[in-house]
């Protein structure tokens, strides 16, 4: 089991984003995937992993305010396992970047870079408001588009465009994702956009990056994340109206389920991959914490 809470202790769900941002960045840009693409995955993958090994053991007294998985709380991993876990994941990553391409393999550093400060003193991104939001935008709408293989040998007008849509498309969810988490960060002394702003301004700064992305979209010409702008648009309006926990986490989680649903699309053993890795993760959360993991609310 022990190998399994450090597989978990990733939080492999939270890794979609960045899996299906770089499928679908690769298949706009007329990529197919080969086997650099299957490594850099990986490497983008072990990153993220060690990323959040590192969060768990500085945001401790958070996540247990927040009522947050504690895999460090409940004693089913010790402090000193995760932070070997973190060392080995974060050494492997960038050495199999370097390995396809040396500046991708400087792009895998600086991915390393932003998730170590963005939970680790003295930097702590994710608690101060501004920065927290610039680090989880330009980790998955920047680096991650750039880390394809042979991103900038297809530039063009449309390369500018899919990065800035998914930066935009991210800053928006960050911002909702934000405001269930409020009294936890404020009792934990954490200073981030929601303890300092209401619901009303994340809300309508977040709809205003949406529209944004909308427009990007549009201007690619690839209605299919327009229409995944558009209903984000609607389910944020409707967490907007009503203002309730459950309808905030259903319209953060609704567009990152769609994102994964299109890159299935483009590539169907993705969909097999995604439904494996929720039927595995329902299993091992309902044995483990005797839980429902992943719902949508």
């Amino acid at each position: 089991m022990k190998a399994l809470d450090l597989i978990f202790a990733a939080r492999p769900m939270l890794h979609l984003p960045a899996w299906s941002i770089f499928l679908l960045t690769d298949h706009f840009l007329g990529g197919h995937f080969e086997i650099n693409d299957m490594l850099i995955l990986m490497a983008i993958t072990l990153i993220l992993s060690g990323a959040y090994y590192i969060n768990q053991l500085y945001d401790y007294e958070g996540d247990l305010i927040n009522n947050k998985l504690g895999f460090l709380q409940r004693g089913l991993i010790t402090k000193s396992q995760m932070k070997a876990a973190f060392i080995v994941v974060s050494c492997l990553g960038p050495g199999i970047a370097f390995a396809v391409e040396p500046y991708l393999g400087l792009l895998t550093v600086v991915l390393f870079f932003m998730g170590y400060i963005y939970s680790a003193p003295p930097f702590r991104l994710k608690d101060r408001p501004f920065w927290g939001l610039w680090a989880n935008s330009a980790a998955y709408g920047l680096i991650i588009p750039f880390l394809v293989p042979g991103f900038v040998a297809r530039w063009d007008e449309k390369t500018l465009y899919i990065p800035a849509y998914f930066f935009l498309a991210v800053s928006a969810a960050y911002l909702l994702t934000i405001i269930p988490d409020r009294e936890g960060d404020i009792q934990s002394g954490k200073v981030t956009l929601a303890a300092i702003l209401p619901d009303s301004y994340l809300l309508l700064a977040a709809l205003l990056l949406l529209y944004l992305s909308l427009m990007a979209a549009i201007r690619m010409d690839i209605m299919t994340l327009a229409l995944i702008s558009a209903v984000s648009i609607v389910l944020f309006l409707l967490a907007a109206v009503v203002r309730k926990r459950n309808i905030i986490l259903f319209a953060c989680k609704v567009p990152i389920l769609l994102v994964a649903l299109l890159a299935g699309i483009f590539n169907p053993g993705y969909l097999v991959f995604l439904v494996a890795v929720i039927l595995t993760t329902r299993i091992y959360y309902r044995q483990r914490f005797g839980m429902q993991y992943p719902k949508l609310d």
